[in-house]
């Protein structure tokens, strides 16, 4: 039973690795598809000489380059670091990852060329890979943690009277019968052994002898 319980971290621990590196492979490819052209343009100028004209996603998004490289530094220092510095590196890359892809759609023209769709997988490649990264948080902790178990104290009351005068019953029944004795009809002897004792009393209170009757 206790396996499964230590075979989750390990689990988390894989499936970081894995967020981490697609998120890095990813990064490479978005930052790949900004140095070449997210649209091109071809047209003819007044001297009849046709023209074409591109821009690279670096000159479109410039921001994006930089947000990039944040998210493999963060990737990197969350694969190197353990603990709370490697969980917020992680963090990091992934809000990094998020912006990024936030930058390049914002920067999509009105006729892309494949490059920009190239960069736009990267970017959301980028952001599964760092969400797979972050380790999930556990239950209690989702949930507020787990409320401290409370005393309710003795309980009183007319029940817990019957019940006890039920088992110290029971106990004498057992002791009776542990003797050798009938639980049952204990009682009965007990009043005629107690009527046998007036009985030989006279009513002055002397003892009076059987055999005189």
């Amino acid at each position: 039973m206790a396996t499964p319980r230590r075979g989750r971290p390990a689990r988390d621990a894989r499936s970081g690795a894995r967020g981490s590196v697609l998120a890095l492979l990813a990064v490479s490819t978005a930052l790949v598809s900004t140095t070449q052209p997210w649209v091109v343009r071809q047209g003819v100028d007044a001297a009849g000489v046709s023209t074409q004209e591109s821009w690279t996603g670096r000159e479109l998004a410039a921001p994006v380059v930089a947000v990039l490289l944040v998210v493999a530094a963060a990737g990197l220092a969350g694969l190197a670091w353990r603990g709370r510095p490697g969980l917020g590196a992680r963090v990091l890359a992934l809000v990094a990852a998020v912006a990024a892809l936030g930058l390049v759609v914002a920067a999509r023209p009105a006729d892309p060329t494949p490059w920009w769709w190239v960069g736009l997988a990267g970017a959301a490649a980028a952001v599964v890979g760092t969400l797979m990264a972050v380790p999930p948080a556990p239950r209690a902790r989702r949930s507020g943690g787990a409320a401290p178990p409370t005393d309710p104290g003795p309980a009183t009351g007319p029940e817990v009277e019957a019940h006890e005068q039920a088992r110290r019953s029971d106990e004498a029944s057992w002791a009776a019968l542990s003797k050798g004795e009938d639980p049952t009809i204990a009682p009965a002897r007990s009043e005629e052994g107690a009527a046998g004792t007036m009985s030989d009393e006279g009513a002055d209170g002397s003892r009076v002898d059987p055999s005189s009757r």
